[in-house]
């Protein structure tokens, strides 16, 4: 089943099928010229969606809601630039759920050696920031699917190879056709992106419940109409054809949605190249500054079966991406990883537990399901009382193993099993363990469907587990007009008997923006994230990260470890429900006011004693003709759904408080109570969540001024 196309819903937290989406953000006063409420800007598509480096482009990005006065479009990744070609102001209302946006023009430039691939991109106006959009740089001259009907091998637009195709799936069974001369014996990899250039969009809905992304199917014809090759699902969703050509003549490829699907936000782009494809280099991983042979998996290599890497000492840790020079030319990119570890190689049949093979702890193990039923064994020493952890690094490099970790005892008896790791959200599975006994002990891998192959590789870390966190929240993109301020809500989970405190910092923020310091003491994991923008902030906005600091006691040695933020966007799902989706990306804009001026909280510091209440006051500023209701919380959720919590365990928001402000009423009152078990701490900041309904399914989030919060003994 192909990635986020059916089982998207299943992303949805547990209890918001029918939930509504909201945004943590912030802002100011006036409204923008044509907009009674203004809220974030929703890119709907890019097209077209790829550019050919080195070569000047222009794409049309949508959007529900203008994007007028775009002053920057950052990305994740350095190289790209992209600025507002539009001379004019275009209106570009939301039309509902399901919109596929107005089209702005934007110019695009990217320098010749730019690395292929995918590029996430914020775009920032004067009065908003947006949703995630995405880009493809390609190496192949770039084609516009032409206007009019190419839906049979007689209207197919001819095209020639290399070439990169961008086009769009606009509407139900929409077939698109592309005709090229090719030679016999010539070998051809096709490959469609579709579902990776638009898993990030904030609104795919397009029918029911179960349709939302692109699911492509490509299909090649003969020149007498015959199917040389299809395929449906190759890199999750998107379709992959690597064949040789069976003789001279003209080629037809299909494109098109398997269910034969269609919505204007269906766009694509395929590339067919002759040259050679790597899918993957095995070993996936080398030690730092050692040398490795590599083996290449692939399609269209020549007589090459093998490459040489060396890395050097002073080796940069991770995943990179490698070019492999093969006797038909370079190769496409392949995922290597520079690991700190020294790097084991499955050798022989392993089985099972009999037949499984020693490891040192810690390691790197390289392996291969090779066939249907294939599991993995692999034998360690453990010592009772200590700590393992194993993480499998596969399917985020493209391998297709969807991976289950089991844990055996000496005599074959299961202890643990994992599947799906949670944070960050990925089929690659990660397994924490502690050892009861000391002794030899087993883990196994295999594919949750029992399949294996050339392609199933894959890198098992295993090693002994030390105190550590980490760190998630509700921290996507924030809007703050000058003077005002938002609030975000970070959340860490502590492992392996972690502790310890937690300093929370946001890196890279606008110049003006500050904020209010914030530390997790040991029994605390949520906090308030507390922006302020100075009165004199510049419109403006960067990229920006949230990260974790903590220090933890390692071999002997007090070590500072540091964490970023798992990031996620919040998608609409089917009923305007919520779903999640990771990116990389989270943006802080500096913007003209919006419809709160000011939101003031009193007193600045509250103490509040087991058992006890206190009141908060809470008193906003409207902008003028701004009417509608605004909700306080100490919370941001919908209905009883929390999304984010700032509030010290045993303290909460009394229901007697008066959290609904409407017409001229400007005045609040939030009650804090402690329950007798509430622990002491002492000037811990938190902020009033003002929200602002923007539409059925998105809120803006205000923050009142910082209040540092004690609980007495």
């Amino acid at each position: 089943m192909p990635r986020n196309t059916v089982k998207r819903p299943l992303r949805v937290f547990p209890c918001f099928i029918v939930a509504s989406l909201f945004f943590a953000v912030l802002s100011g006063s006036v409204t923008a010229e044509g907009e009674t409420k203004i809220g974030f800007r929703q890119l709907t598509s890019t097209h077209p969606v790829a550019v050919q480096r080195g070569v000047p482009s222009e794409v049309k990005l949508r959007s529900n809601f203008t994007l007028d006065n775009a002053h920057s479009v950052l990305f994740a990744r350095p190289g790209v630039e992209m600025s507002l070609a539009e001379t004019k102001p275009i209106a570009a209302p939301r039309k509902g759920r399901g919109s596929k946006g107005t089209p702005f023009l934007f110019k695009v430039a990217t320098p010749s050696n730019q690395e292929p691939g995918i590029y996430e991109f914020r775009v920032a106006t004067d009065q908003a920031v947006s949703s995630c959009g995405q880009i493809m740089v390609t190496e192949y001259p770039v084609v516009l699917e032409a206007d009019g009907d190419n839906q049979s091998a007689e209207r197919a637009q001819q095209v020639e190879v290399p070439i990169a195709i961008c086009g769009v799936c606009e509407k139900f069974e929409d077939v698109d056709c592309f005709q090229f001369s090719g030679k016999s014996g010539q070998d051809l990899t096709i490959q469609i992106f579709a579902q990776r250039v638009t898993d990030k969009i904030h609104s795919m809905v397009v029918r029911g419940p179960r349709i939302y992304l692109m699911d492509p199917i490509l299909t090649l014809k003969g020149p007498q109409g015959q199917v040389v090759s299809q395929n449906d699902n190759f890199f999750g969703g998107d379709s992959l054809i690597a064949c040789t050509l069976p003789q001279d003549g003209d080629y037809t490829l299909e494109v098109r949605d398997a269910r034969f699907a269609g919505d204007p936000r269906y766009s694509y782009c395929v590339e067919i190249t002759d040259r050679p494809f790597a899918y993957h280099a095995f070993p996936m991983a080398v030690e730092r500054g050692n040398n490795a042979k590599l083996q290449v998996v692939g399609h269209a290599l020549g007589k090459l079966t093998s490459a040489q890497v060396s890395t050097k000492n002073d080796a940069k840790l991770g995943w990179a991406k490698m070019l492999l020079s093969t006797p038909n030319g370079e190769s496409s990119f392949a995922d290597i990883r520079i690991s700190e570890n020294p790097q084991f190689m499955e050798t022989k049949n392993n089985n099972s537990v009999k037949q499984a093979e020693e490891i040192d702890l810690p390691t790197g193990v390289n392996g291969r399901l090779e066939a249907a039923d294939d599991i993995d064994y692999f034998q360690f020493a453990a010592k009772k009382g200590e700590s393992y952890r194993f993480a499998v690094e596969a399917r985020e490099h493209d391998s297709p193993i969807d991976s289950v970790l089991e844990l055996y005892d000496s005599k074959g008896k299961m202890l643990v099993e994992a599947d799906d790791r949670a944070i960050p959200k990925s089929k690659d599975s990660e397994l924490f363990w502690t050892a009861t006994a000391d002794g030899d002990f087993f883990v196994a891998i295999r594919d949750l469907h029992d399949r294996g192959g050339e392609r199933f590789v894959y890198h098992l870390q295993a090693e002994k587990a030390t105190p550590d966190f980490l760190l998630t929240g509700e921290y996507y993109y924030a809007m703050l007009a000058p003077g005002t301020r938002m609030i975000w809500f970070a959340k860490i989970v502590r492992r392996n008997g972690f502790d310890g405190a937690v300093d929370i910092d946001v890196e890279g923020l606008p110049s003006g923006v500050s904020q209010t310091p914030v530390t997790m003491p040991s029994g605390i994991d949520q906090c308030a994230i507390i922006l302020t923008a100075n009165q004199d902030a510049k419109i403006g906005a960067s990229l920006v990260r949230v990260v974790g600091r903590a220090t933890i006691e390692r071999d002997g040695k007090q070590v500072e470890i540091v964490r970023r933020g798992y990031v996620t966007c919040e998608q609409q799902s089917s009923g305007g429900g919520q779903a999640r989706w990771p990116i990389q990306t989270q943006i802080v804009g500096v913007t003209k006011p919006l419809d709160l001026v000011e939101v003031t909280a009193t007193p600045a510091q509250v103490e509040l004693a087991p058992g006890k209440t206190a009141e908060i006051e809470v008193t906003i500023k409207r902008s003028e003709g701004f009417k509608d209701a605004v909700s306080l919380d100490m919370e941001f959720k919908y209905f009883t759904t929390v999304l984010g919590r700032q509030l010290p365990p045993g303290v909460t928001m009394s229901s007697k408080s008066k959290a609904r402000l409407t017409g001229d009423n400007l005045v609040g009152r939030i009650i804090l109570e402690a329950s007798d078990k509430a622990k002491p701490i002492e000037n811990y900041p938190i902020a009033v969540v003002a929200r602002v309904s923007i539409t059925f399914s998105i809120t803006t989030n205000y923050a009142s001024t910082p209040i540092m919060l004690t609980i007495t003994k």
